[in-house]
């Protein structure tokens, strides 16, 4: 009786040890799941202030047409019709058949600009048309011819001839005649610096009414319009 009631207690003991002892293995497997993860991130962005990152250039030109009775240079920007205005040297406004005036301009990037690529683009007769001061008809019958490398000095019939394969517009083009694409018309524009345009491009224009223009054209005046585009980037 002794001995059974010895054994007794030892066994519930033991049983309370293994009790604890699985308890204690149930703990250390919650613990495992609930440590909390150790993380490091790293964030990026697209730098735009040292040029590593997003952002775009300057593409812009401005032109002169030596304005006023003594050819001084203003550079403008001209977007919209009808622009500066093409001074042709003297009698301009008193053509006779076979005659030919010409008219100085020049072209050039702005300051802070990458080099462009400009050509003659669009060609009309300024609106509104009427029967005196722009006249279809005098427009129809004008022909004209343009080049480059021209300067203002040269822009002129002793200075034109002489300058060859520089030729935007052919001789004897209609006033609604443009550039043909290519590298024998386009009109490349020096890059400026931050401070300082590009090196202007000089271009002459040579107007002349042919030698078999009708005496119907007489009193009659017109005005052209002609565009100049520089284009970067995808239509």
């Amino acid at each position: 009786m002794v001995g059974s009631a010895t054994a007794k207690p030892r066994s519930q003991k033991a049983n309370k040890v293994r009790a604890i002892l699985a308890g204690g293995l149930v703990l250390g497997i919650g613990a495992a799941f609930t440590l909390a993860a150790w993380t490091d991130n790293e964030w990026v962005f697209g730098q735009s202030d040292n040029g590593g990152g997003p952002g775009t250039k300057v593409y812009q030109m401005q032109q002169n047409t030596w304005t006023g009775t003594g050819g001084t240079a203003a550079w403008s920007d001209q977007p919209d019709r009808n622009g500066g205005a093409l001074t042709f040297s003297v009698n301009a406004d008193n053509l006779v058949p076979g005659s030919t005036v010409y008219a100085p301009m020049q072209l050039r990037a702005v300051a802070g600009s990458e080099a462009l690529v400009a050509s003659l683009t669009e060609a009309e007769q300024s609106l509104p048309i009427d029967g005196v001061t722009n006249t279809s008809q005098l427009y129809s019958a004008l022909r004209y011819e343009a080049k480059q490398g021209v300067p203002s000095s040269s822009c002129n019939a002793a200075g034109f001839g002489p300058v060859q394969n520089a030729n935007i517009i052919p001789a004897g083009s209609t006033l609604n005649t443009i550039s043909v694409p290519g590298a024998a018309t386009n009109i490349s524009l020096p890059r400026g610096d931050n401070a300082t345009p590009g090196t202007a491009v000089d271009i002459c224009f040579a107007l002349t009414l042919p030698t078999d223009a009708p005496s119907s054209l007489q009193g009659q005046k017109t005005v052209p319009l002609w565009k100049f585009s520089s284009t970067v980037g995808l239509p």
